[in-house]
C-alpha cells in the first residue's frame, strides 16, 4: 500500500477527512506529517484509523481508547521496507517537482504582468508624443495671417516699403549706369 493522504485515508475508511483530522489531533504522537505540514499514512497508520473507527462503531468513546494497546501489524521485511522508502523519496521528489512548478508558473505570471505594464507605458508615451506633434502640425499649416500681423506691429516702417513696388529698369539702363 502506498502513502495516502488525509482525504484518501478518509475514503478508505468510508469517513469524512474532517473526521480523521478529530481523531489524529487526539492522538498526535501516533500520527506524521510530511515537510509541508500535511499527514501522510502508511498502512501502519491506516491499521491505528481502521481500529480506532471500530472501537467507536463498538459503542466506545474517543478519549477512552487506548492506542498504546493496540497490535501493530508486524514489521515488514527488509526489501519491503527499502522499497518504501524509496517510493517515499520518489514521492517527495514529485512533490518538490511540483511545488518549482508552481513557483515557476507563478513567475512567469509576474513577469508577464510586468512586461505589459511596461509596454503600457510605452504606448502612452507615444500617444502624448503624437499629440505634440499633431500640435505643432497645425500651428505650421496655419495661415501667416498672425506671423505678418505681429511683424507689422514690431517694423511699421519695413512694412511701408515692402508695399511700394520696386521699379522696374531696363537691363540696358542698368548696366550703362554702372560706366
Amino acid at each position: 500500500m502506498d502513502i495516502l493522504k488525509t482525504k484518501d485515508a478518509a475514503d478508505l475508511l468510508s469517513v469524512s477527512p474532517t473526521t480523521i483530522k478529530r481523531w489524529i489531533s487526539m492522538f498526535p504522537n501516533f500520527f506524521k506529517k510530511d515537510r509541508f505540514g500535511h499527514y501522510i499514512f502508511s498502512e501502519q497508520e491506516i491499521g491505528l484509523l481502521t481500529h480506532i473507527k471500530d472501537r467507536i462503531e463498538h459503542g466506545v468513546t474517543l478519549d477512552c481508547i487506548d492506542l498504546s494497546t493496540y497490535n501493530q501489524p508486524p514489521e515488514l521485511p527488509q526489501e519491503k521496507t527499502r522499497l518504501h522508502t524509496h517510493d517515499k523519496s520518489i514521492e517527495d521528489m514529485v512533490s518538490r517537482i511540483d511545488h518549482i512548478e508552481r513557483s515557476l508558473h507563478h513567475k512567469a505570471d509576474e513577469v508577464v504582468s510586468i512586461q505589459l505594464f511596461q509596454q503600457r507605458e510605452e504606448l502612452e508615451d507615444l500617444r502624448q508624443m503624437i499629440t505634440q506633434l499633431a500640435a505643432s502640425l497645425e500651428t505650421i499649416q496655419k495661415p501667416n495671417t498672425q506671423i505678418h500681423s505681429s511683424y507689422e506691429e514690431n517694423h511699421p516702417s519695413a512694412v511701408v516699403m515692402l508695399q511700394v513696388p520696386p521699379r522696374k529698369r531696363g537691363l540696358l539702363r542698368s548696366f550703362f549706369s554702372f560706366m
